[in-house]
């Protein structure tokens, strides 16, 4: 699994509430990070009724969290840095 901030390799087994990546120090459990995250649903998430969480790519305490799948990862930072050129 890869940081889904700089893309660097992790040696983490399962990101937990607090986990951060150990090459950037960007939080891992976040909503943009995760496979539920949908930008116009209610919260920005598939998952109905969940809270609401302000900054999507701090550190959050959701339990539906699941890490988004990598090669998902990397097309929406693709799509998201080809907006700037």
């Amino acid at each position: 699994m890869n940081c889904w901030k700089c893309a660097k390799p992790l040696d983490i087994a399962k990101i937990g509430f607090r986990a951060v990546c150990n090459h950037c120090d960007h939080d891992l459990h976040v909503c943009v990070n995760c496979t539920y995250y949908a930008p116009g649903k209610p919260n920005d998430c598939m998952v109905p009724g969940t809270d609401s969480v302000r900054d999507k790519e701090r550190a959050n305490l959701c339990e539906d969290f699941k890490p988004r799948p990598q090669n998902l990862q990397m097309e929406v930072k693709k799509k998201f840095s080809d907006l700037f050129k």
